[in-house]
């Protein structure tokens, strides 16, 4: 299903929707876990990917005979969210071996009586980007992280980004969409809120921690 540049992965993909269920359960255990974004990251990348560039190419098959397939037109940066989108990562870039990797790493910041932001800390890319970028998060929550990676990505010249995500909380869409709205959204499932904490309900609890198995 797609819908204002969101396109829910779940909504027709059966597969997903297992993924799903094993990441959402709270008896599953680190190495599990940890699997199971990988696999959702690869499920990630053979969705999104229609977003990169392609060409037509000629290949002669072992029976001499010529087909027309497709191949990338430009260079691909996959850009993971430090530090629970690295399972993910290697499920993308097991789809898409040819894919360059960046990582930017950000905290949330809160401030008394103000407004919480987010400070980039970390950012390990190009200074040009010359090609579609794909910013990797396991959780679309408030936003601000991704927000931060994609302004930091057309800031170096990306023409086009696309963000995938396991699951994307309403807040987190709305902010994406308002600040980037050319920005396509790839996620297995929405859900509906965050509670005071900004962890998204029903969500999977806090990621990071369980596909890392150690708690920050």
């Amino acid at each position: 299903m797609e819908g204002n540049g969101v396109y829910v992965i779940g909504s027709d993909n059966p597969l997903a929707r297992h993924v799903l269920r094993v990441l959402r359960d709270k008896e599953t255990g680190f190495v599990e876990f940890r699997r199971y974004l990988r696999i959702a990251g690869s499920i990630l990348a053979v969705y999104s990917l229609s977003e990169a560039s392609w060409k037509e190419t000629k290949v002669i098959t072992p029976l001499d005979a010529v087909a027309v397939e497709l191949e990338p037109e430009a260079p691909v940066y996959v850009v993971g969210v430090l530090g629970a989108s690295l399972p993910l990562l290697e499920g993308f870039t097991e789809v898409a071996p040819w894919a360059r990797v960046g990582l930017v790493a950000a905290k949330r910041v809160e401030e008394k009586g103000g407004p919480v932001r987010t400070e980039v800390y970390y950012v390990r890319l190009p200074s040009r980007v010359d090609g579609p970028a794909f910013v990797v998060d396991p959780m679309l929550a408030t936003g601000g992280t991704v927000e931060a990676a994609v302004s930091i990505l057309k800031e170096r010249g990306a023409q086009k980004v696309t963000v995938a995500s396991v699951i994307a909380a309403m807040p987190g869409i709305e902010r994406l969409r308002r600040m980037h709205p050319d920005v396509k959204i790839y996620t297995l499932a929405v859900d509906p809120e965050l509670d005071d904490r900004f962890f998204i309900v029903p969500g999977l609890g806090d990621a990071g921690d369980r596909a890392l198995g150690v708690e920050a």
